[in-house]
């Protein structure tokens, strides 16, 4: 057995209302229902607009942070580039200098680098 309450909509004049609801009972009440209708229609779309802004800094967030992190790789492979080129420019300058000595030391006096200047 189902029970239905009477909708307010329903109720057209006073011999139907129940007892102890006056018409500017029933108006008021309709009136305060429709103000809180609103009020939390309003209340959601400002959640709602509330959560959209959270969500649209919190990808500026990410995107920010995504970018750090590409340039960090970035430069972090540049220095990585540029020390293993120092590091190849010494190496071959290094055994220049040993293949000069080693000449130096044989006789070719080409490859004998310049006297320290001689102190008195």
């Amino acid at each position: 057995m189902a029970l239905s309450a009477p909708s307010l909509a329903q109720q057209t004049d006073a011999s139907q209302l129940p007892e102890g609801n006056s018409p500017e009972e029933v108006a008021q009440r309709k009136t305060a229902n429709e103000q809180q209708a609103e009020f939390a229609s309003s209340q959601l779309q400002n959640n709602a607009n509330s959560q959209a802004e959270y969500d649209r800094r919190l990808k500026e967030v990410e995107e920010a942070k995504d970018k750090i992190a590409a340039d960090q790789a970035a430069a972090q492979a540049a220095y990585e580039a540029e020390k293993a080129k120092r590091e190849q420019d010494y190496q071959a300058a290094m055994a220049k200098w040993r293949d000069d000595v080693e000449a130096c030391k044989a006789g070719d006096l080409a490859k004998c680098g310049a006297s320290p200047a001689v102190q008195p």
